[in-house]
């Protein structure tokens, strides 16, 4: 019996809608660095090959988005740990030996309440981060999946990329150029004959890994979601115990003074 109600115990301290919201934010966040991080690396591989050269502010751009999703990954991994810690310690048994008394419990309330206020900035800026995920999703979808785009050269299927904007992350300063099967030079900015056949296969990895990433950060912005609710729950929770505290002691109070009166 002992064993059993030790057991009960431990179970009764598990904060679940945290441990819930934490793993689901560990396989998001996981899911979104990997195929985002990929992506990235492999859209600046796609757009420098052959003769093709990009800029060096999109150069420095694709590092800047690389290297933001690992520290993206490592400040989200340390936060997910310390809104779990909070969740144990204002549950069960853990919150009646942490949180117990006025000054701990106001100190507790504007722990909570602070990182209320942080969690739902950071789930409006995953929230915005999955907007613009959208963004090349939406551009490989339409240029191999719909495949809306190309036109015809000699026979060869041909796109040209300055239909998107996106001449403008191309070296145009550069004079190179290449013989194609045609007989002629294309611009940075279109594929056509072999070339478009290697846009269309790499354009496929690209916009399943894209939106595998998309995926990832919805699963974040849920649990994020989680997060918010838990400790709004919490918030409410310690601000009622503190209201009975009070009233308990104030009873206590009034019955001391009751008996020293006799």
């Amino acid at each position: 019996m002992g064993c059993c109600d030790a057991c009960i115990r431990c179970l009764g301290r598990i904060p679940y809608a945290s441990l819930i919201a934490t793993i689901l934010l560990a396989a998001g966040i996981a899911v979104f660095c990997g195929s985002f991080y990929t992506a990235v690396l492999q859209t600046r591989t796609l757009f420098n090959f052959d003769f093709r050269q990009v800029t060096d502010n999109f150069t420095n751009l694709t590092d800047a988005l690389r290297w933001s999703a690992v520290g993206i990954t490592a400040f989200m991994g340390v936060y997910a740990f310390i809104l779990l810690l909070i969740g144990f310690l204002a549950t069960g048994a853990s919150k009646e030996k942490k949180y117990c008394g006025f000054g701990t419990g106001l100190g507790s309330r504007i722990t909570v309440a602070f990182f209320l206020v942080l969690t739902y900035i950071i789930f409006i800026g995953w929230l915005l981060m999955s907007c613009m995920g959208v963004i090349p999703s939406l551009f490989f979808y339409l240029t191999v999946i719909v495949k809306a785009t190309p036109y015809q050269v000699s026979n060869q299927d041909c796109i040209n990329l300055k239909q998107f904007g996106l001449d403008v992350v191309f070296n145009q300063t550069s004079t190179t150029t290449a013989n194609t099967q045609l007989g002629g030079s294309n611009t940075m900015w279109e594929y056509c004959g072999n070339d478009y056949q290697k846009f269309q296969s790499d354009g496929f990895q690209l916009f399943n890994l894209y939106i595998v990433a998309l995926v990832g950060a919805l699963v974040v912005t849920i649990s994020l979601v989680h997060y918010l609710t838990c400790l709004s729950v919490n918030y409410a929770h310690l601000k009622n115990m503190a209201r009975s505290y009070k009233y308990k002691d104030t009873n206590n109070y009034h019955e001391e003074q009751e008996l020293h009166s006799y």
